[in-house]
């Protein structure tokens, strides 16, 4: 057995996420085909996390477990060649035969991209949630700051397991004005969060809250609140998926696999 790690970048416009699902298009999918006509396998796959239906991922994690040896770099030439247009292998390296991209992983960083602007945005509208007027950016910062550290953010998802645990920790979390564009007259902002894993609808839930706060439409100490008690009655609006961004994964050093005659 082969395990090899891939580094995935996509744009999730025209997925229905990353999880294989009957008739319809999703990134595992259109993965698991290209790997099939390069490989002739149908190998196992573990990936860092379900990304939903229209966010993207600039460093999706994948764990492939093939029966042949693969020079990395040749395996990435050939995926990226049979790929559509839309996702793409961005490396691939040896890894131990036991890894698993889910659970090995130490932490995730995802970004979350706001346009503050009245006027339409047809170059952002794919990638960045679009709000009308101007925001508190202050007190988006104040209310980001109460993250981190280990809570239960139960109000802001849900456990991937029935009757999971809700609590999680977020090691960092930034709110930061950037310039995806040059010469883009309205704020683009981008809410990083990195925390050791994210419940589902997590880093939307988060988004829609802070954006709450910026438009006056949520207070400050509401956050802190369902911080304490994820059943204080608050409610957030989920942040719509085109915004979110996938965008690394960290695991714990190991050796590198050792090296063995290619077969290709």
């Amino acid at each position: 057995m082969s395990m090899v790690r891939l580094v995935l970048e996509y744009d999730g416009t025209d997925f229905h996420g990353w999880q294989s699902q009957p008739s319809v298009r999703t990134v595992e999918g259109v993965l698991r085909e290209a790997l099939r006509q390069i490989t002739a396998e149908e190998p196992r796959l573990t990936a860092a996390g379900r990304t939903d239906a229209g966010a993207h991922s600039h460093g999706q994690v994948v764990g492939v477990a093939l029966t042949r040896e693969w020079e990395p770099q040749r395996l990435t030439t050939a995926l990226n060649a049979v790929l559509p247009k839309d996702v793409a292998v961005r490396r691939a390296e040896r890894a131990p035969e036991e890894f698993h991209a889910r659970f090995d992983a130490l932490s995730r960083t995802y970004r979350y991209l706001v346009v503050a602007r009245r006027e339409r945005t047809p170059l952002l509208r794919r990638h960045a949630w679009q709000v009308t007027g101007d925001l508190d950016v202050d007190a988006m910062r104040r209310a980001a700051a109460l993250l981190r550290g280990t809570h239960d953010f139960g109000a802001f998802g849900r456990s991937p397991r029935p009757g999971g645990t809700t609590v999680r920790t977020v090691n960092h979390v930034e709110l930061r004005r950037i310039s995806p564009l040059d010469g883009e007259p309205a704020p683009v902002y981008a809410i990083e969060v990195s925390a050791d894993a994210f419940l589902y609808g997590m880093m939307r839930g988060i988004a829609g809250a802070l954006v709450a706060v910026g438009r006056g439409r949520m207070s400050v100490d509401s956050v802190a609140a369902m911080l304490a008690d994820p059943h204080c009655g608050a409610t957030v609006t989920v942040a719509p998926a085109r915004g979110l961004h996938q965008w690394t994964v960290t695991y714990p050093a190991v050796p590198a696999a050792p090296a063995t005659e290619t077969s290709a």
